[in-house]
């Protein structure tokens, strides 16, 4: 994919449902925050104006920002994208706030919202700053950063040190109510 922002959301999902982050926004060419068979799809990346550096390898997405891939959907007011030899490294959407949604590989719709997602490519993980909310098979955590990692679909709530509280609502599981 080449830097877009729904690549970049994808990016934040590549394999995993927090397609958060959210995503981002711009050309790129890895995996992103979305379904596998989401990848596969065009990106769409909306917004008031574009900026890219090609020297430094970023593009600049700002104003009413909407990334579109597959099930990806991803709205910000800014979407940052960072390349290097034409590859995604970095995507940081930010907004008040910046939003996503898109369903995982199983199928779960998979929702988030913050005040930044930053997707980090070669660390396959999304970082949620800022009034951080996730939601997946009907379970919600709520702290002022979340950090998801994709291939291991491993969530962490809160601060080393405290300073924030982590707020977790977990439904009943008894079926299907997980496909939402």
């Amino acid at each position: 994919m080449g830097i877009t922002t729904i690549d970049i959301l994808r990016t934040f999902r590549a394999r995993a449902p927090l397609g958060l982050a959210l995503l981002l926004t711009g050309v790129l060419a890895t995996p992103a925050f979305a379904a596998q068979a989401d990848r596969n799809q065009p990106i769409k990346v909306q917004a008031d104006k574009k900026v890219t550096r090609y020297q430094e390898g970023t593009s600049i997405y700002t104003g009413d920002v909407i990334i579109d891939q597959g099930s990806l959907h991803a709205t910000g007011d800014r979407a940052t994208l960072y390349l290097e030899d034409g590859q995604l490294v970095r995507a940081v959407l930010e907004g008040h706030p910046a939003t996503f949604r898109e369903r995982d590989e199983q199928g779960n719709l998979v929702e988030g919202k913050a005040k930044q997602a930053d997707y980090r490519t070669a660390k396959g993980n999304v970082i949620l700053r800022g009034d951080a909310w996730l939601k997946r098979s009907g379970d919600e955590i709520r702290s002022d950063r979340i950090t998801y990692r994709l291939d291991t679909e491993v969530v962490e709530a809160g601060e080393d040190g405290g300073g924030s509280r982590v707020e977790m609502i977990l439904q009943p599981r008894n079926g299907d109510e997980n496909k939402e």
